[in-house]
């Protein structure tokens, strides 16, 4: 496992697109499949906007050492995140991988109540805002799967959670945050296309020590 390097943060940016309309389209359009341990429907292709990387890098203070094109790595492609009706889920408290990354995410869906926005998380029982790592197994006395089981099995229930930060939900705002961090959607929404959380994500690899979060603290 590779030593987590990222500084803990959440970003926000208002007004991320120039015709989010356009981009809300688009994810509508799009094709879904449900990826195996993942949560919400995925779409099978990207989808980049003229510009969208070197703006990224722009807002984000952090030079893009990584930019993916195969919808299996995540960058640019849509998600649906159902509340109700047949493909509802709830929720799941998780890291991505690669934890190094960033993952920045576009809401997309107008009009969504502002409680259906991104979370951040501390596990009550360990104490960790990050993914369990040797360190913090030893730490608890635990063994590294035994601490990840535990993380898998308590993932949806809010209980053993703590929410620490909170990006509130509006349309066409970039919310960005390490993918190691301790994260989930607060709340899902929607049964139908028109009224599902529609979200677009980014996952991209970028070098640390170019970063203005890392050397402005």
């Amino acid at each position: 496992m590779e030593p987590l390097v990222y500084p803990r943060f959440l970003f926000v940016k208002d007004d991320f697109y120039d015709d989010p309309d356009k981009v809300y389209r688009a994810a509508q359009q799009a094709t879904y499949h449900e990826p195996e341990h993942y949560t919400g429907f995925r779409s099978t292709t990207v989808y980049h906007e003229p510009k969208v990387r070197a703006k990224l890098e722009r807002l984000l203070g952090v030079k893009i050492t990584r930019w993916d094109t195969d919808p299996a790595d995540e960058n640019g492609v849509f998600y649906q995140a159902f509340a109700n009706g047949k493909y509802k889920e709830m929720p799941g408290v998780h890291s991505d991988l690669p934890y190094n990354d960033i993952t920045a995410i576009v809401y997309l869906t107008p009009g969504l109540p502002f409680d259906r926005g991104t979370s951040l998380w501390m596990h009550k029982r360990t104490g960790l805002c990050d993914p369990p790592t040797p360190a913090a197994a030893r730490k608890a006395k635990m063994k590294l799967s035994e601490m990840r089981e535990l993380f898998e099995k308590d993932s949806r229930d809010r209980s053993k959670w703590e929410e620490v930060d909170r990006a509130g939900y509006r349309a066409n705002r970039l919310v960005a945050y390490p993918s190691g961090v301790l994260h989930s959607a607060t709340n899902h929404h929607g049964g139908t296309i028109n009224t599902v959380r529609l979200y677009q994500t980014f996952r991209i690899g970028v070098d640390w020590k170019s970063s203005k979060l890392v050397n402005d603290r």
